[in-house]
């Protein structure tokens, strides 16, 4: 096959093929995308035997066999190709309106010019796992197998409404809950709060670094830590709170009425717990996972938005995350409202106690009440001191 005409052509042949001979099992389709026609003609060699393999011969004419053939259930794809390379190929697909498209597995098909940062850019873009060049016949197989298998478990779950919710619920890798639930179930959730009242934090957490182990060791090794960790995050979560996977290594939660200094004792839990794993990958040295949070408790009213929330809570978990790992980026807009007003004598009473956790969410609205203080207090001792109080106050609430 060597143009669109072709595949499209054999395609239709096929499918008159299977109609005519309905005793005959239909293989499971499979596209492979590549410039060079001797590496289609490859993957046909090997997966011919047990896949029904059409090809494309780059992104263009992969995209018009994607829109027009629902059969097709696994992409196997280079990245660099004319008219329209892997990447963008990929964007097209998870930015479809067609469900099929959007979780259709992507096999990204690497040569020796594609290093570790290209393949990054593939996960970035939603690529499902990777294969090198030269490609063993086995490898491929392999790789074929797992992904069918999981593309036909998914039209499974999709072949009635029940399943459709369970699969827009359910994350299939953790058996936690799925993105698209998460944000619904959390928009009731503020509609809720913000007509009766309530409170709740939101969490995002990152596992660090992940998708280097994901591009190291593949989707194999890379979905049993997430089972694992998945496991692990159940056992420390109330049941009465929300815990869902959001991304590869993303996962949010929201804790119902839930004051700041639990939620931060929560994310030391799950970093200490985490970290206590090991995961030995590929023969290599034990893998330790480490974890970042962004910890955000909401002012709730009836303009609130849910979403406007969920960027708040990213912009502190990548604060986090620049520091080194297991870190926590919290903030409350309750304490900055002044719904949390703790008094200096109070404060001071907390620290003698060695419970200054407690306060620190509650940093910009103690030093507004401090530093008028200290401003009367450096009076007395000269304009270095005002100049050093200045600093402090600039540095704080600018």
């Amino acid at each position: 096959m060597t143009n669109l005409t072709d595949a499209l052509l054999f395609r239709n042949q096929t499918i008159k093929t299977n109609l005519s001979v309905p005793d005959k099992p239909i293989q499971p389709r499979i596209l492979a995308v590549d410039d060079s026609r001797v590496m289609r003609l490859a993957m046909r060699k090997i997966l011919g035997k047990e896949y029904d393999v059409i090809e494309a011969e780059h992104g263009e004419d992969a995209w018009t066999l994607l829109i027009n053939d629902s059969a097709i259930q696994v992409l196997f794809t280079d990245l660099s190709m004319p008219y329209l390379d892997g990447y963008a190929l990929l964007d097209r697909m998870r930015a479809s309106d067609d469900p099929h498209l959007q979780n259709m597995p992507v096999i990204i098909i690497t040569g020796k010019e594609d290093d570790d940062e290209a393949k990054q850019q593939a996960l970035d873009h939603g690529a499902s796992d990777f294969i090198s060049k030269p490609f063993e016949s086995i490898q491929l197989l392999a790789r074929a197998k797992a992904h069918v298998s999981f593309q036909q478990t998914t039209t499974k779950l999709t072949s009635t409404q029940e399943k459709l919710e369970r699969q827009a619920a359910v994350d299939e890798v953790t058996g936690l809950a799925g993105q698209r639930y998460f944000c619904k179930a959390s928009e009731e959730n503020l509609a809720y709060a913000s007509r009766h009242g309530g409170q709740y934090i939101l969490v995002r957490m990152d596992l660090d670094n992940f998708d280097h182990i994901f591009i190291k060791n593949g989707k194999k090794a890379a979905d049993a830590i997430l089972k694992t960790i998945g496991t692990q995050l159940l056992g420390i979560v109330r049941k009465e709170d929300m815990l869902a996977r959001v991304g590869l290594a993303k996962f949010a939660m929201l804790l119902r009425d839930t004051p700041m200094s639990k939620a931060k004792q929560m994310a030391k839990r799950i970093a200490h717990e985490v970290s206590n794993l090991r995961f030995k990958l590929n023969g290599d040295a034990e893998v330790k996972i480490e974890l970042s949070f962004g910890i955000y408790e909401p002012d709730i009213s009836k303009e609130s938005n849910f979403a406007l929330q969920l960027v708040a809570v990213e912009e502190y978990l990548q604060q986090a995350a620049e520091q080194d790992g297991n870190h926590y980026v919290a903030y409350s807009a309750v304490a900055e409202a002044g719904e949390e007003q703790t008094n200096l004598e109070t404060a001071l009473s907390h620290i003698k106690l060695n419970e200054s956790e407690i306060l620190e969410n509650q940093i910009h609205g103690l030093a507004k009440r401090l530093f008028p203080l200290l401003e009367f207090i450096a009076k007395h001792f000269g304009e270095e001191a005002i100049e050093l109080v200045n600093k402090l106050k600039n540095k704080i609430l600018s």
